[in-house]
């Protein structure tokens, strides 16, 4: 009888084996569950099922299978890979590193765990070790395209072009369809896009199996070629058409996305009495003084943090910390506005400061955070930060319109539809308007055009707003060997202040009249 039952658990997990290779999920996940009810501890079925859940996101049902499996064989490095992954998506890092720090003491030369290590450090800004993972994975592996890829977007950020030059050429070698690949190169090296290039990428996207993201790619990079022959209206068709195909690589997450921010958050007093809650904030966390600057994405905020961090005094660079929106967003989301640990969220914000390293005694505990969304935020700024300054820094709507456009906004979901981008400025606009009324003398408005057609006296308004002494130095901050940058702002901030042509997006106004035309702030 049991000969019979192993029989038959071997079969169909044969079967669970063949249609979890094909990608056929749902029969895959079917067949192990099969299995795990005639036997609880099969390994291979719980380590297989828990992969499989973990790839279709699941992740809460995928993180205690894996688990389990590594219970029952605690020497099997892909099941500590795996379950790193897990840990990773879910934003426990320091769980995830040493899940693939087992799997590579286990396995030293499994690739993919010295990948995943790479990643995990970058996302925690740790570049050196990134680098040094990434590396050795390649060392392992030399053909595995996507740490050529990651090795290059550090590169980048770090100002090392050529080095990421190389770096994406050899993702691009390994890799000659993914359009990814190739649309960063080009943002290096314009002087791939020549019409054999042209070619391949018209031939990749005409494939029956084109992903979503490689049309979307191929679209951006199409969008060049019509920009360099001056052929504005079809560099927008391309632009947004690229924009939708990205949208639908992401659509399940990106539909929730642009009900949370275009029509759940700025209703959010009608979701909870976010006042209550900063009654309790210690008095202690008031010495804390963060310097905000918030807006639209391409308003000019990369230059004017990196400004304010570069003069005589240190102040830590925060770059987009999130860390208001994510508390308020958990509150929001979660509904705890009838649960007591609720009052202790907002104070956690100046905690999660403090561990990410932005509060000093020798900056005076200044830093900045220019995490663009705390517009929506500044009245419990005020609250919690009664110290802080808030920078609003404002750019000509069609330029940060058309600068969005044209730098894809990969995390931002309202930012890949016309009609999403202007409700997102209108919000922006009005949420302004209306904090400037109630507190008039509270934000400090920088006009990005203004401060680059005249640096010096518009740097030294500024600084004298942070209550920071002002030297040469603020204006030389492209000479800082420690410079780096995550946003689309990276290649401006290695050269010296320069003024953009005021009339560089006037060619398409014309284009965005239908979408533009019912709000002020745009004609």
């Amino acid at each position: 009888m049991n000969d019979k039952k192993n029989f038959s658990i071997e079969k169909t997990f044969a079967l669970a084996i063949q249609n979890h290779q094909k990608n056929n999920l749902q029969i895959a996940e079917k067949f192990y569950k099969e299995i795990l009810e005639i036997n609880s501890n099969h390994f291979g079925s719980i380590f297989y099922l828990g992969t499989l859940l973990a790839q279709t996101k699941k992740l809460d049902l995928a993180k205690p299978l894996l688990l389990k499996a590594i219970q029952i064989q605690p020497n099997y490095a892909d099941a500590h890979n795996n379950f790193g992954n897990v840990l990773k998506e879910l934003g426990e890092y320091k769980d995830a590193i040493n899940s693939y720090e087992k799997a590579i003491q286990i396995q030293p030369n499994l690739a993919s765990a010295h990948y995943n290590h790479g990643v995990v450090l970058e996302k925690l800004g740790e570049y050196k070790d990134a680098i040094n993972s990434y590396e050795k994975a390649i060392q392992i592996q030399p053909n595995l395209a996507s740490a050529h890829y990651n090795l290059g977007l550090i590169q980048k950020e770090l100002g090392e072009y050529q080095k990421a030059i190389i770096s994406y050429e050899k993702a691009v070698r390994y890799k000659p369809e993914n359009l990814v690949y190739l649309y960063h190169l080009s943002d290096l090296d314009e002087k791939i896009l020549n019409s054999n290039l042209k070619n391949k990428i018209y031939e990749i996207i005409e494939k029956n199996n084109s992903t979503k993201k490689n049309l979307a790619y191929g679209n951006f990079i199409l969008s060049k070629y019509e920009l360099n022959e001056k052929k504005y209206e079809n560099e927008l068709k391309y632009l947004l058409k690229g924009h939708q195909y990205y949208f639908e690589s992401e659509e399940k997450k990106f539909k929730k996305g642009v009900e949370y921010w275009l029509n759940i958050l700025p209703k959010r007093k009608e979701l909870i009495n976010l006042e209550e809650y900063c009654k309790n904030i210690e008095k202690k966390n008031f010495s804390i003084k963060p310097i905000f600057i918030v807006g639209v994405p391409r308003c000019g905020s990369t230059l004017i943090e990196k400004v304010i961090a570069s003069g005589s005094q240190y102040i830590p660079i925060g770059e987009e910390t999130g860390i208001i929106h994510t508390v308020i967003q958990n509150i929001i989301n979660n509904e705890q506005s009838s649960n007591p640990e609720t009052e202790n969220l907002l104070s956690k914000i100046s905690e999660t400061y403090k561990k990410k390293g932005l509060v000093h005694k020798k900056s005076n505990y200044m830093f900045t955070d220019k995490s663009l969304e705390n517009f929506f935020y500044i009245d419990i700024i005020k609250k919690i930060f009664p110290e802080a300054k808030v920078i609003n820094c404002r750019r000509d709507a069609l330029s940060s319109i058309m600068s969005t456009l044209k730098n894809n906004q990969i995390f931002q979901a309202w930012a890949h539809n016309l009609e999403y981008i202007f409700k997102y400025h209108n919000i922006y606009y009005q949420m302004i308007e209306n904090f400037k009324k109630i507190m008039p003398d509270y934000i400090y408005d920088l006009e990005y055009e203004k401060f680059v057609s005249d640096p010096e006296n518009e740097s030294k308004k500024l600084m004298k707003f942070c209550g920071i002494p002002w030297d040469i130095k603020c204006l030389e901050f492209y000479k800082r060997k420690d410079l780096f940058s995550k946003t689309a702002s990276n290649l401006q901030i290695r050269k010296a202040i320069y003024k953009d042509s005021m009339n560089k997006y006037l060619p398409y106004k014309n284009f965005l009249i239908k979408h533009g035309k019912k709000y002020p702030w745009f004609n």
